[in-house]
């Protein structure tokens, strides 16, 4: 299933997710976080869908394996666009996420997305390591606005802000691109766990279709 995921995004030019996290004050106990730890959390995660390590060159062998991480200028360009234009109609706040203090490719993502931050006056930027971000989504999830960040990374963390909200299977989102053409669905698949007992929560797919 995660191939053919994967294919149509590939396929249908879908570079950018965009999440929104916003936990429902009635569902406010089902979150593993404390209630006044996640009150006013209302954030954006912009994920980079076509590049990085899931689309790069991979190879297995007897002793090894490999998996490539490649990014270009352009494709850092178009999504951190996303992020601020999302940003500019928001609190004006981007949070862009790297590991430029190890990886070569997160340094070309924060120089890129840095020159961008003149191109958009009204819209605060600042950087931060991934690691350091997955610390502060469950310490103060209500102080990030949008996250922009490359694919493994938005991958992560997006599942680990879900959990804001008590369940991955609670949000929205649309992968979107340069065209018409988008795809909208729950953030986390199927629950076959659950199928039949009438207790599933269609609130993520309602809100898909809303998107």
């Amino acid at each position: 299933p995660e191939q053919g995921l994967l294919g149509l995004r590939s396929g249908l030019g879908l570079y950018a997710n965009l999440r929104p996290v916003r936990p429902w004050p009635a569902l406010y106990d089902a979150s593993p976080l404390r209630r006044e730890r996640i009150e006013g959390t209302d954030l954006l995660v912009v994920r980079e869908l076509t590049g990085g390590l899931y689309f790069g060159e991979r190879g297995r062998e007897p002793e090894r394996a490999f998996d490539t991480c490649v990014y270009t200028v352009g494709e850092v360009r178009r999504l951190a666009e996303w992020g601020f234009r999302a940003a500019a109609g928001r609190r004006g706040r981007v949070t862009s996420v790297d590991k430029a203090n190890v990886l070569e490719t997160s340094r070309l993502w924060r120089e890129v997305v840095s020159a961008m931050a003149p191109e958009h006056p009204d819209v605060e930027l600042e950087h931060m390591l991934v690691d350091n971000a997955a610390m502060q989504l469950v310490s103060r999830p209500a102080d990030f606005d949008v996250i922009v960040t490359e694919n493994l990374f938005g991958d992560v963390l997006s599942d680990e802000a879900a959990m804001i909200t008590g369940s991955i299977g609670m949000l929205p989102s649309a992968s979107l691109g340069t065209g018409a053409l988008g795809m909208y669905e729950p953030v986390h698949g199927s629950a076959p766990d659950i199928a039949g007992r009438g207790v599933a929560n269609p609130i993520a797919t309602v809100l898909s279709a809303a998107m």
